[in-house]
């Protein structure tokens, strides 16, 4: 008998937290190792636990779930990561490539079709778990390029310039001429101003 998938939850929403936890626990072939509301102490506690997997909410309260993604795989998580959102831009989907994680998933889907997609992600039958239908890009009047929504978001998780000339494989120069042209484009100072205007 195959040993028990572990799954660890990040989430905020406590009503999906309890009641996927009771969904889970009830399957045979998963385990819940645990969960939290992306507090300070997250990253330790999975560090400790070291689930298989791990759900990762994009909107949480202290911290975004891009940059806690990033932030795993610095601290050298190598188990399964994938993110969970209501959110269907496919930028979003990318980012989540490009900075380590293995799906993205809409918190619309069934519960069952969740855990099926995961045990086969586990087992190596899927490379990488899109259980969502996507939406073409916000419609903004900034016409940024795709390349510049990619950034904005990434900038806006609190990622490094450096880190994102790595994770997208392009130039610190074009890194830093995407920002100034997201800058120049939303009309806005910083990107705590285009974090509001965009996301």
């Amino acid at each position: 008998m195959h040993k028990p998938i572990s799954i660890y939850l990040v989430d905020d929403h406590k009503i999906f937290s309890q009641s996927f936890q009771v969904y889970v626990s009830s399957q045979t072939n998963f385990v819940w190792k645990g969960s939290s509301e992306g507090d300070s102490n997250t990253t330790k506690e999975i560090l400790f636990l070291k689930p298989d997997i791990i759900l990762l909410d994009f909107h949480l309260k202290n911290i975004n779930g891009l940059e806690l993604l990033k932030k795993l795989r610095d601290s050298n998580y190598k188990g399964l990561i994938v993110l969970l959102t209501m959110n269907r831009e496919m930028e979003i989907n990318i980012a989540t490539k490009n900075l380590g994680g293995n799906g993205f998933i809409n918190k619309e889907v069934d519960a069952e079709e969740l855990l099926l997609g995961l045990e086969q992600l586990f087992k190596g039958e899927k490379d990488y778990l899109e259980l969502s239908k996507f939406t073409s890009p916000k419609i903004n009047p900034y016409h940024l390029t795709s390349q510049e929504n990619i950034i904005a978001e990434l900038v806006c998780s609190g990622i490094s310039s450096a880190d994102i000339s790595k994770k997208l494989n392009i130039s610190i120069h074009t890194v830093h001429t995407h920002r100034r042209r997201v800058l120049e484009k939303t009309n806005s100072s910083n990107f705590n101003e285009v974090r509001r205007k965009l996301l």
